[in-house]
């Protein structure tokens, strides 16, 4: 773990000793760890917004490249008489931070390519990073007997920015949030500077600058540097927009077309031939991308037009007493639901901005649809409420938001979701009236893949719950690009399937799976697989590996990008971290492999497999993966750096460590299905402390290790090399991970890193005498 390196006692080059008062120090070693947490967790909002929230895992891809290039700078530069002064690595970190924002708002996804804009991106992101990594690692040479010290600094520092920016991304934006890390690195420029009377107007002056940076980014941040949607966010492209936020979820606008809004943005849910009225609609955007209409209040006769939607069908063959609603977003599937004569609608949101505009700005122009006393909204996500209600419900409804155009591309295909897995599955059927039905919508592609992987998860999970004719509990309906799977515990019966013709016939619908004569190509694709499961939660990856390998499907775009990450990375690490530093490793080990590489090499690509599945675990468990990077990530360094601290006062060699931290992943990794299953219904509170917890389990015995490596390499040039492998490991075993979670499940992928602290143990290097 390239973090916990506080041993590098060994160096026998003339290093500068810090300044009499070291209290700066640790101001600013805690101000530049702040923002460079804070500056990952920003990157993934822009990200998410940009190109999309798949491609997150560049983010961490490119901070881990950052921290080891960081170390092999210090390693390499601050050996030579004339080196930058920590002061102006800060000053440095805070303008290429401003220039990160400036380049990728302005590099337009669509024109120039989204593998240009995401690569730019990813550059961009590295050199913060590697400004603040290089201050961090000068300081513990310099000052290896206040490592303790210095280690509390950084992880108060991290801990503090990750949940910071959790909690002020709603009030700052996405752009003040860039400030605020510019900012904190200029706070630690003017602490690092030495004191004296001439550098007090400096000081001042780096301070006003800190200020007046994330004023003004907060308030004029969407003027000066607004996000360019990708190509496949073209739902949003050319349509003014009336109000935009960001939340710790995704950015929130909302669009108007005309003076009062336009029909056409619900038209794909409406009958073709259906010619009466329309009330017109705003759209409403998350992250640019995916949409969700609000529909203007209307009289009752222009409500009409949803008696024509394939919303309505559910009500057709289930009872309308109460209803679960999983995402009402803009409100048209609780609009519908009250159309339809539904008694009781219960629907849970996760977004809160959605929320807030709903029962605030936009409650008028609704009609007041979240505010109708009908109607009760939870703030909420869908698994955690689903699995703590004791209602039973007569629907329960997720309606599509995604992007059409993504989804053709393959862009979702790195895209984890806990909605659609068996284990969703199972928790609505429990929650069903006894003739009560699932309602999912989602698109109808050619091959209809996504809807055959419905049927399939609706299969698997009528199975496990004993239902030996599961086929006779799933009926699909049709409408133009959409496609409606209906799901019961019991059978539809004969009656049931004449209404739900009759309604599709009348509206221009078709019936593409009848549970009366179950058949056809939809049948063909669900059981040609395994359906998507928590453990491997890929529900839109619907192209095997095989038939990619073998030449019978195209490369989708998210492999695409995957891959070439992989090959930008490795490339990347190679000649700017491990080629400048291998010359000296090898002359000082006398041979071409030198002591420790093995284990450096398994460490890293331990540490970074553990780290994504204990974030994906906890994404499942708390339902924001916004929060489970914050939460997790945090956790996880401080019991990192926990453990690198109290490593020299623990008696356990380097082979013990890394037998120790082998034997917790296994334990933790395997029991936290287990516990979050177990506590998937608690509050949100209950459930962020036993998260950290975890991390922190983890994290503690994974730092002890990497502290002994260095201490028994003990030459400075191999020191160098081992924090090299070490950081290359991590930066290539972000991607790589990322591919065997794909093929794999994320179990597979936490067993990869349990046998890589196993093999860390087996070729541990013996100690010095």
């Amino acid at each position: 773990m390239k973090r916990s390196i506080v041993t590098q006692r060994t160096y026998h080059v003339a290093l500068r000793p810090l300044h009499p008062s070291t209290t700066p120090l640790f101001v600013a070693i805690f101000f530049l760890s702040f923002g460079a947490l804070l500056f990952q967790f920003v990157q993934t909002r822009m990200f998410s917004a940009m190109l999309d929230y798949h491609l997150t895992f560049l983010v961490v891809s490119g901070a881990l490249l950052g921290v080891a290039g960081g170390g092999t700078a210090a390693a390499v530069m601050d050996v030579r008489a004339r080196r930058p002064s920590s002061a102006q690595l800060s000053i440095a970190g805070a303008v290429a931070t401003i220039v990160a924002l400036a380049i990728e708002t302005r590099i337009d996804p669509v024109s120039s390519g989204m593998f240009v804009a995401a690569g730019a991106a990813y550059v961009l992101g590295v050199i913060p990073v590697l400004c603040v990594s290089w201050v961090i690692v000068r300081a513990l040479r310099e000052a290896p007997e206040k490592s303790g010290l210095l280690y509390a600094s950084d992880l108060a520092g991290a801990a503090t920015g990750g949940v910071l920016g959790y909690l002020s991304i709603g009030t700052l934006g996405g752009q003040g949030l860039y400030g605020v890390v510019a900012g904190t690195a200029l706070l630690g420029a003017a602490a690092l500077l030495v004191p004296r009377p001439s550098r007090v107007p400096l000081r001042v002056g780096l301070l006003v600058v800190a200020i007046a940076t994330t004023a003004v980014l907060s308030i004029w941040g969407e003027t000066l540097a607004p996000p360019r949607p990708g190509p496949f966010k073209s739902d949003t492209m050319g349509v003014p927009h009336e109000f935009a936020r960001w939340d710790p979820l995704a950015r929130i606008d909302v669009a108007r077309i005309g003076d009062l809004g336009d029909p056409g943005h619900y038209a794909f849910l409406i009958g073709q031939g259906y010619a009466g009225p329309r009330p017109p609609a705003l759209m409403m955007t998350l992250d640019m991308g995916a949409f969700t209409p609000i529909v203007m209040h209307a009289t009752d006769a222009d409500l009409a037009v949803f008696d024509a939607s394939v919303l309505a069908a559910p009500y057709a063959v289930a009872p309308r007493d109460s209803v679960l609603i999983v995402g009402p977003g803009g409100g048209i599937d609780v609009l519908n639901a009250l159309r339809q004569g539904v008694k009781s609608v219960t629907a849970v949101e996760v977004n809160r901005t959605e929320v807030a505009l709903m029962r605030g700005p936009y409650a008028e122009y609704s009609g007041g649809v979240y505010l109708d006393p009908r109607v009760h909204i939870f703030e909420d996500e869908a698994r955690s409420f689903v699995r703590r209600s004791p209602e039973l419900y007569d629907v329960l409804a997720i309606t599509v938001v995604d992007s059409f155009a993504a989804l053709t591309a393959g862009a979702y295909a790195l895209t984890e979701n806990y909605l659609y897995t068996e284990e969703a599955m199972l928790d609505y059927l429990g929650h069903l009236t006894p003739d009560g039905v699932i309602a999912i919508t989602r698109w109808y592609r050619d091959p209809p893949a996504e809807i055959a992987r419905t049927v399939g998860i609706a299969d698997g999970a009528l199975r496990r719950l004993g239902n030996d004719h599961p086929e006779r509990s799933i009926a699909v309906l049709k409408h133009g690009l959409l496609g409606l799977v209906l799901t019961r515990n019991g059978p539809f019966t004969s009656l049931d399937m004449q209404r739900l013709r009759t309604f599709a016939d009348q509206r221009g619908f078709s019936i593409a799976l009848d549970p009366l004569a179950p058949g056809g190509q939809l049948v063909d694709l669900a059981s040609a697989e395994a359906p998507p499961t928590d453990d491997k939660p890929f529900f839109f990856d619907s192209v095997a590996v095989s038939d990619i390998l073998a030449g019978r499907a195209q490369l989708p775009y998210g492999y695409a990008v995957l891959l070439t990450t992989l090959v930008l990375s490795l490339t990347m690490a190679t000649v700017f971290v491990l080629i400048p530093v291998y010359r000296g490793a090898r002359r000082a080990a006398g041979k071409a492999l030198p002591p420790g590489t093995v284990v450096a090499l398994a460490l890293g690509i331990g540490f970074i497999a553990a780290e994504l599945v204990l974030l994906q675990r906890l994404t499942l468990y708390l339902g924001q993966p916004a929060l489970a990077l914050s939460i997790g990530l945090a956790a996880l360094l401080g019991g990192a750096a926990a453990g690198s601290a109290v490593s020299p006062r623990v008696p356990l060699g380097l082979r013990s460590s890394a037998v120790a931290s082998a034997v917790v992943l296994l334990l933790v990794l395997g029991g936290v299905p287990l516990v979050t299953s177990a506590t998937l219904a608690a509050p949100l509170e209950a459930r962020v402390v036993i998260a950290a917890l975890a991390a922190l389990i983890v994290g503690i015995p994974l730092g002890t290790i990497f502290p002994r490596l260095v201490a028994i390499v003990g030459q400075p040039a191999l020191v160098s090399w081992v924090w090299a492998v070490n950081g290359t490991a991590s930066v290539v075993g972000a991607t790589v991970g990322t591919i065997i979670a794909l093929v794999g499940g994320f179990t597979l992928l936490g067993l990869v890193a349990v046998v890589c602290y196993a093999v860390a143990a087996m070729f541990a290097p013996q100690p010095r005498t």
